[in-house]
């Protein structure tokens, strides 16, 4: 019985993700009329493996892989070693399938007083793109910008919008094709805002305050962790719920940036770390309908080009979390489900596409 309540739940959210119209544009690039599905992957994470040949039949619209450049070169004598990330580059090539890569961790010997160094972050991103000019296609700039974790420093608007333009004129310069995606704003906790966080709207104010309304064309979110019902409508006195990107999207109008896209990098299902009572959609068949819920929500907005929505992979060994290969040959029920709805949006497929209007946008947007 619980085996076909799954396979309900799976085809409703089939039935729910059906695309109506042909695009034009990559999907989730700015212009684009698709909405695109990414997902994460870890190259040294466990079944590493496994997961690229998943991705190869899977084939997401974007992957996406976390980079710390601490890791990477905690010494500016350090040789960079790409193995690990090699091989998801070369499968991406050959598949093409464009990938993000979400800089993190910028190394002591890199970090300022105002945060990381402008010049040696440009560096380490054109490092990436001469080494992978076929399948780099975007670059997220310190997600979790508004915090001091994702920032390395004290997080200040300022600072990263002269970071963020200097970065993007360097690296424009040499690779005019690559997106440098901004923000990974991420709705800070009251424990991450006693050790110095900034709230994600108040930050958002302060790169538009510096003029970035015109220089950011990709502005990301880090929806993780959530809280609640995907349907219940965004608070600011509890900004963990999905539609928080409303608030987003609100604050980007008023403040000129109408043209500029949401990508959802981050996702996460409720998992009780919020609130207790999430803890029900850790049972399969609530987590499936909580997504099937949230993708509905995020597909009828039009401002939202791209949501990264499930580690492929786990990130660690013996971590708790939710992926879709669990094993040699076990795969999460979400798995077909996902895999049809990407098919529906291949060049070689049906091409049911997501209309993006320009009148539908301002519709959507203007209450």
């Amino acid at each position: 019985m619980k085996h076909w309540m799954v396979l309900a739940v799976i085809i409703g959210l089939g039935l729910g993700l059906l695309l109506t119209q042909p695009g034009s544009a990559a999907p989730g690039t700015p212009g684009s009329s698709d909405l695109a599905i990414g997902v994460h992957f870890y190259p040294g994470g466990p079944l590493s493996d496994i997961a690229l040949q998943n991705l190869a039949d899977l084939k997401p619209n974007w992957v996406s892989v976390s980079l710390s450049w601490q890791e990477l070169q905690p010494t500016p004598d350090t040789r960079l070693n790409f193995n690990q990330l090699t091989p998801l580059m070369q499968l991406a090539t050959r598949e093409n399938i464009p990938v993000m890569v979400s800089l993190t961790q910028a190394p002591s010997w890199a970090l300022s007083p105002s945060g990381p160094d402008p010049v040696l972050t440009a560096q380490f991103i054109l490092s990436l793109a001469q080494r992978y000019p076929g399948a780099l296609r975007a670059v997220e700039l310190f997600p979790a910008a508004n915090t001091p974790e994702g920032w390395g420093s004290t997080p200040n608007p300022d600072h990263y919008a002269s970071l963020y333009r200097e970065v993007k004129r360097r690296v424009q310069e040499q690779v005019p094709s690559l997106y440098l995606v901004a923000g990974g704003l991420q709705p800070p906790t009251p424990n991450q805002i006693s050790t110095g966080a900034l709230d994600d709207l108040y930050f958002l104010e302060g790169l538009y305050q510096q003029g970035m309304a015109q220089d950011m064309p990709i502005l990301s979110l880090h929806l993780s962790p959530l809280s609640g019902d995907p349907l219940k409508p965004p608070s600011s006195k509890a900004p963990w719920g999905l539609r928080h990107y409303e608030s987003i999207r609100q604050m980007m109008l008023s403040s000129h940036h109408e043209n500029g896209v949401i990508w959802i990098t981050r996702l996460s299902v409720p998992d009780g770390k919020i609130n207790p009572e999430d803890k029900v959609y850790l049972a399969t068949e609530q987590e499936i309908k909580w997504l099937r819920q949230a993708l509905a929500q995020i597909r009828s907005q039009l401002y939202i080009g791209n949501v990264f929505i499930y580690d492929l992979n786990p990130s660690q060994t013996g971590l708790e979390t939710r992926s879709l290969i669990l094993g040699k040959s076990e795969r999460h029920p979400l798995y077909p489900l996902i895999k049809w709805v990407l098919q529906q949006n291949s060049p070689v497929g049906a091409q049911l596409g997501r209309p993006k209007d320009q009148a539908l946008i301002k519709n959507r947007d203007r209450p």
